[in-house]
C-alpha cells in the first residue's frame, strides 16, 4: 500500500512537471503541435509519452 502511494505521488509530481514544461511554450508553438492552453492538462501525458495521472 505504501509503495503504491509513493508511486502515485511520483506520477503526480511528474504530471505537474510535464504541464509546467508544456506551458512554457508560446502560442505559436502550441498551435504548431495542435493544442491550446485550455488543453494543457489533457495533453501533457500524450505529448510526453507518460501515462496520465492518476
Amino acid at each position: 500500500m505504501l509503495i503504491s502511494l509513493i508511486a502515485a505521488i511520483r506520477r503526480y509530481a511528474q504530471y505537474r512537471s510535464d504541464i509546467a514544461s508544456i506551458s512554457k511554450l508560446d502560442e505559436r508553438m502550441l498551435r504548431d503541435i495542435g493544442i491550446s492552453r485550455a488543453d494543457l492538462a489533457n495533453s501533457a501525458p500524450r505529448y510526453t509519452g507518460r501515462r496520465p495521472y492518476p
